[in-house]
């Protein structure tokens, strides 16, 4: 039986950290700044989203692979720094987090990976681990929008429209720019494609190590306290689905502390 790990999981979104250096405000397309806020003020507002310091998520994953493997799943998000993902497979609980800076899996026979963004630690393809911009929006996609649209390192940029799981969809992109060159430029963009009338996010797009792309759909969104959350997010990496997520409920605001995202 082959389990897909969460580990490729732990460089999505990779981004340099927003404080690491001082960037000049960046160009964006009125047009695309106009569709993401007309997304996100659809999906309950930027007030409310950020009302939300905390989710909780919880029904079933199924990971696929020859065969797939499903199980109870619960996620977790604290703002949009920190995310944890507990899975309880037939072979075990795997949890996967990230937590200031660092990510881990607790693999189901107990033993622990990590990854950090410490420069001095070896990397392998020459390509380091890097936090994550928004770690916590792999299940709350629009709650990254509320910085993407104040903070003025991110350009925004229309690419048009195009044609996602049977949707019209506005392709917008953002990058966070640099205050120098920056040979990891690539892999500091991501794509929004949201639907031309739902204004719903129906997915996001990245890349990971060696220009693979990375892929989050949404669907099956419901409202809960008054903004959207997705009920199912599956992600595909080269083309090929991963997991996907089923929710069941969501809750927010539940008190979640720092120490429940760290694993040990």
């Amino acid at each position: 039986m082959r389990l897909m790990p969460f580990l490729p999981v732990l460089l999505l979104y990779a981004c340099i950290p927003l404080h690491a250096q001082q960037s000049p405000a960046a160009p964006q397309d009125p047009q695309a700044v106009s569709i993401l806020n007309q997304a996100l003020s659809l999906a309950g507002g930027s007030q409310a989203y950020r009302a939300v310091a905390d989710y909780t998520g919880s029904g079933n994953i199924t990971y696929h692979g020859n065969p797939d493997v499903q199980g109870p799943v619960s996620i977790k998000g604290l703002n949009s720094i920190a995310v944890r993902i507990d899975a309880t497979l037939p072979t075990g609980v795997r949890s996967w987090a990230i937590h200031d800076g660092v990510a881990a899996v607790k693999h189901e026979n107990g033993t622990l990976s990590v990854a950090d963004n410490n420069p001095n630690a070896p990397s392998s393809d020459a390509f380091p681990y890097q936090t994550p911009l928004f770690p916590s929006s792999i299940a709350f996609p629009f709650h990254q929008l509320t910085s993407v649209l104040v903070t003025p390192v991110f350009s925004i940029t229309y690419k048009g429209t195009a044609q996602v799981d049977g949707h019209s969809v506005h392709d917008i992109e953002v990058q966070r720019v640099s205050a120098g060159p920056d040979p990891m430029k690539a892999y500091h963009t991501r794509e929004f494609f949201v639907d031309t009338t739902t204004f719903q996010i129906v997915m996001t797009q990245d890349l990971v190590p060696k220009n693979t792309v990375h892929q989050i759909h949404y669907s099956n969104y419901t409202v809960v306290s008054g903004v959207l959350a997705p009920f199912r997010i599956t992600e595909n990496i080269g083309g090929r689905p991963t997991w996907t997520v089923l929710l069941t409920q969501m809750k927010f605001n539940l008190g979640q502390q720092d120490s429940d995202f760290q694993l040990q």
